[in-house]
């Protein structure tokens, strides 16, 4: 007992360092980063006041492919939660997640809001895990596409997007062969195993006690590596119990960056920034998957400038750059506060107007007390006794 209590002692107090440490580190960037924008806003706000003016509907051309992405997201994970939630839950889950990480960087804050959706769907903690990592490892692959598309579209034109496009077709064929060869192999494993006699500590993160000793059998805590490749595990057997899941959320999250990418390629050529639709497209899938390994939230400060610096080396100069990236930013970051705001005044007004329309279905109704007092003079000669006959006299 006293090796396992030394054991956990000391997992918990790496997990405090580690959060530590973390959280001292998201700080520094942050702060960095505030101190970088305190700089370079003022200076880009007279170029993004003249482009407003010369182009006044980029605003709502960025917001009209921002609700085209959401749509697309909402779908795909309508898709992979079906049975727990409804539209309108993963419609609130998605956009109450998207706040969320407004606050909460690295899409802990997403990821939370929809754990909690589907265990309030009822969904158990393995199903909901599985779904959040299904979407998670999608949107990694998306990003991770999205990466080798823009640096390619980037550098060699057509040609590099082509080459990028057989690659990865190969790399998919390779991983589904290489799925089933494992597969097969585990279940051929799993035979034997099943057939030969048990061995005595045959797991790795079991510690069992000897033979006539006192000492009860510890368990190790599994390693963060050991927790990667059991919860991957659990992904690719959903994925192979399931493939059109992952096919549902690979899609949406590939049709989402599309729109987006669309929205600032279009953003850029309106403000007069001399590259192609292509290329801005191009720029702003490298520069928003780069973003991604940074942990701020909301991805402010490192997409600002991922996305600037991608838009530079396609050939924009940095004042041209500037006022598209922030208009863009702008609009993401709020678009989805406005659709969270109407969504919760939506709500309120419908539960008011069902609360009025009870009150006024109770006030059309008989009273119960007042519809039963033409039948109480009845009842009461129905009850009461007759009275006595009066004694005759002597």
């Amino acid at each position: 007992m006293a090796i396992h209590e030394q054991t956990t002692t000391r997992t918990r107090r790496r997990a405090i360092l580690c959060s530590t440490r973390r959280v001292v580190g998201l700080l520094a960037i942050i702060a960095g980063l505030v101190a970088v924008g305190l700089v370079v806003v003022p200076a880009a706000l007279p170029n993004l006041v003249t482009a407003m003016r010369s182009n006044p509907t980029v605003p709502f051309i960025v917001a009209l492919f921002w609700v085209l992405a959401t749509v697309a997201s909402i779908t795909g994970k309508r898709a992979i939660c079906t049975g727990y939630l409804s539209w309108t839950e993963t419609a609130t889950a998605h956009i109450g997640g998207t706040v969320a990480n407004r606050i909460v960087p690295a899409g802990v804050g997403a990821a939370g809001v929809f754990a909690a959706a589907l265990h309030r769907g009822g969904a158990s903690n393995t199903a909901a895990a599985g779904v959040i990592a299904l979407w998670a490892m999608a949107g990694g692959l998306a990003h991770a596409g999205g990466l080798l598309l823009g640096v390619a579209w980037l550098r060699e034109g057509w040609s590099g997007l082509l080459t990028v496009v057989a690659l990865a077709t190969l790399l998919v064929v390779a991983v589904r062969l290489l799925a089933g060869w494992l597969s097969r192999r585990r279940a051929a494993r799993a035979e034997r195993v099943a057939a030969s006699p048990a061995r005595f500590g045959a797991h790795p993160a079991v510690r069992t006690a000897r033979a006539g000793s006192s000492l009860p059998a510890v368990v190790a805590p599994p390693s963060k590596w050991r927790r990667l490749v059991l919860t991957a595990r659990d992904v690719l057997d959903a994925v192979r119990a399931r493939p059109i899941l992952a096919l549902a959320a690979l899609t949406a999250q590939l049709a989402a960056a599309a729109c987006l990418a669309t929205g600032f390629a279009l953003a850029a050529v309106s403000f007069g920034v001399p590259i192609s639709v292509g290329v801005a497209m191009a720029a702003y899938l490298a520069g928003t998957a780069l973003s991604a390994a940074t942990p701020t939230p909301a991805g402010i400060g490192s997409a600002e400038t991922a996305l600037i610096g991608t838009l530079m080396l396609a050939g924009a100069s940095l004042g041209e750059a500037l006022p598209t990236v922030f208009l863009f930013r702008a609009v993401i970051l709020i678009a989805p506060v406005v659709a969270a705001a109407l969504m919760a005044a939506a709500w309120v007004s419908v539960r008011l107007v069902v609360a009025a329309r009870a009150r006024r279905r109770t006030a059309r109704m008989p009273h119960p007390h007042l519809s039963a007092l033409p039948a109480m003079p009845a009842v009461i000669l129905a009850i009461e006794p007759s009275p006595a006959p009066e004694a005759a006299a002597p």
